[in-house]
């Protein structure tokens, strides 16, 4: 009985440890097969990213449409007016490129690139155009810009030589309105501000007297033969002056647009002075009359350097007496640019030199 009763208890400690090693067994094996579930998983859907990365574009019809609405509306402003590429045909500049083919021997600051016509803009090019637009003016010139993506941010390049060497354009409302555009925000068309020169004088005598506060004693008020909208050709193409009775606008070739409003200073600048500061005082300008027939006007900060300065003037051109603005910048009174009163006489006389003007150059 004794030994009946021993055997017993040897049997069940075995089948104890046998059952105790089998759960262990179990517990690991399930264990082991989620560890190669996660993982499968993850590889699946990691290489599912990658495919639809691949296969995706950066540039679509919808984003393409929008940046034609908004070269029409800045080309307007500008007052030029834009050819589109149509994706087939190619636009044909004065100077005698034709885009998108002469991309293959284009250069970037004078440096050799890959660039190329890319509507989706994935391509393996230093810069993949996804849009063409040229204006060929008046005279034998003409300003193209490339829209495209290197390394998918979003560059324009202009081109306004006789040649095939671009540059990345300096107009600020192009680039951030590329960008907006690119990443489906809306965009701002910017128009000159140019105050209404139907003032009368009683509301100018005004306007020049009033403490408009911020050391600001009134406006100062541009001759009445200044006001207007001038031109001035140069070997980077066609300038334009806006001048009303308050206010200078002065748009580059490149179409950079830089606005000045007129005041009276009637303080001390400070010593100490933050960017934000001068920054949200970027168009005030502190100005003078010279004479009754020239503007002076400097940065509102400006402390040091010379200013920019405006003078109307008049020449003979063909028999016939021809209003100008003379601009010049530093701290002479030398003459920059000649302004003329339209495109055709700027163009026309755009190599003329006249012996009553003192030139910078």
């Amino acid at each position: 009985m004794k030994k009946l009763t021993i055997i017993s208890s040897v049997i069940l400690s075995s089948l104890l440890i046998l059952t105790g090693c089998g759960s262990n067994s179990s517990k690991k094996s399930n264990v082991t097969s989620k560890v190669k579930v996660v993982k499968q998983s993850s590889s699946k859907k990691s290489q599912k990213g990658v495919a639809k990365k691949k296969s995706g574009s950066l540039w679509n019809n919808d984003k393409d449409s929008h940046l034609e609405d908004f070269m029409k509306q800045w080309g307007e402003v500008m007052n030029q007016t834009y050819t589109k590429y149509d994706g087939t045909n190619n636009i044909q500049t004065v100077s005698g490129m034709n885009y998108p083919q002469d991309f293959n021997s284009a250069t970037v600051n004078g440096q050799n690139v890959s660039m190329a016509w890319d509507k989706k803009g994935t391509g393996k090019n230093d810069y993949n155009v996804v849009a063409i637009y040229n204006y060929n003016k008046p005279s034998s010139s003409s300003i193209t810009y490339a829209f495209t993506l290197a390394d998918g941010e979003p560059i324009v390049l202009v081109n306004e030589g006789s040649g095939n060497n671009w540059s990345e354009t300096k107009n600020k409302s192009l680039k951030e309105n590329f960008v907006n555009i690119f990443d489906g925000k809306a965009t701002h068309v910017e128009k000159p501000k140019v105050s209404s020169s139907s003032s009368t004088k009683s509301s100018s005598s005004t306007k020049a007297t009033e403490d408009l506060g911020e050391g600001r004693g009134g406006y100062v008020t541009t001759p009445e033969a200044m006001r207007g909208t001038w031109y001035s050709k140069g070997e980077d193409g066609m300038k334009k002056l806006v001048i009303s009775e308050h206010e200078i606008t002065l748009i580059s070739a490149d179409g950079e647009t830089n606005h000045a409003v007129l005041y009276k200073r009637t303080n001390d600048i400070p010593s100490d002075v933050s960017e934000s500061e001068r920054q949200s005082k970027e168009e005030w300008k502190s100005a003078g009359n010279i004479g009754t027939n020239g503007i002076s006007m400097r940065g509102w900060y400006q402390q040091q350097g010379g200013g920019e300065h405006f003078f109307t003037h008049e020449e003979e051109v063909d028999g016939q007496k021809v209003p100008l603005v003379l601009y010049g910048f530093g701290a002479n009174d030398l003459t920059d640019y000649v302004y003329y009163p339209s495109e055709d006489l700027a163009n026309q006389q755009s190599d003329a030199k006249y012996d009553d003007i003192n030139y910078k150059f």
